[in-house]
């Protein structure tokens, strides 16, 4: 039986039991007792609340009251609900607005506190601001197809990353940079990062990118205080 299989069959077991131990566990899906702790273990560093009782017998029993939310998001996925949900509080008056930043509210308090500190951690490295200015619309062009899924990657595993970088003048030079965090001005998104070479904290626009490549050799701890400041600072210049 597949790991994926396996352990989605535990989680059915689970839920259809007040509580059960260890031995049923293993009989049912036929597997050892060993594997059965393992994939528990699995299952809640993925933040499902499964509570052991002490005694012979190893009984487990799922904690309703603590709700199973956030069990299936990935951290990524949670982002991407709290930027969704952030963009829709800048448009003011959007339907449902307020029900969404309620909702991200239940889903952190629904998974162990350390995962819920690590989910945050990385929301709050994201910063909305107004939509992108027409000047900037204008003249937006569109960034590198692999550049999403790069960014994405050194952004969570806070690696750095290289890549060729086209100012406003047309000049290009190489880059090596750690993500510290990303600025959204619908529909335009820029790294905010520290630039390795030149120590100093800069805004890459993403359609500014080319050849974007993971460094997973280098590796950064996130610092957003400073480079918040400067995204508002750069913000209140005016169009970019």
């Amino acid at each position: 039986m597949a790991r994926v299989s396996r352990i989605m069959r535990l989680v059915d077991f689970l839920r259809g039991r007040e509580a059960t131990t260890i031995a049923e566990i293993s009989a049912a899906l036929e597997v050892s007792v060993r594997t059965v702790h393992r994939d528990i273990a699995t299952l809640r560093e993925q933040g499902l609340p499964i509570a052991s009782d002490t005694g012979p017998g190893g009984g487990v029993r799922l904690e309703r009251d603590r709700g199973v939310t956030a069990v299936h998001l990935a951290i990524e996925e949670v982002v991407a609900l709290w930027l969704a949900a952030s963009l829709s509080s800048t448009g003011s008056s959007l339907p449902w607005g307020s029900a969404a930043r309620s909702g991200l509210d239940k889903l952190f308090a629904s998974v162990p506190r350390e995962r819920a500190r690590n989910m945050r951690e990385l929301c709050q490295r994201v910063v909305v601001g107004r939509p992108a200015s027409p000047r900037v619309l204008s003249e937006l062009g569109a960034p590198p197809a692999e550049l999403l899924a790069i960014f994405e990657q050194a952004f969570r595993e806070q690696v750095c990353l290289a890549f060729d970088y086209e100012d406003r003048n047309g000049k290009r030079t190489r880059r090596c940079v750690e993500p510290h965090g990303l600025l959204v001005e619908s529909p335009v998104w820029y790294i905010l990062a520290r630039d390795v070479e030149k120590e100093a904290a800069r805004m890459f626009r993403m359609d500014r990118v080319h050849r974007p490549r993971l460094v997973p050799e280098r590796r950064f701890t996130p610092d957003m205080e400073g480079l918040k400041a400067q995204a508002l600072a750069q913000r209140s210049e005016g169009p970019r």
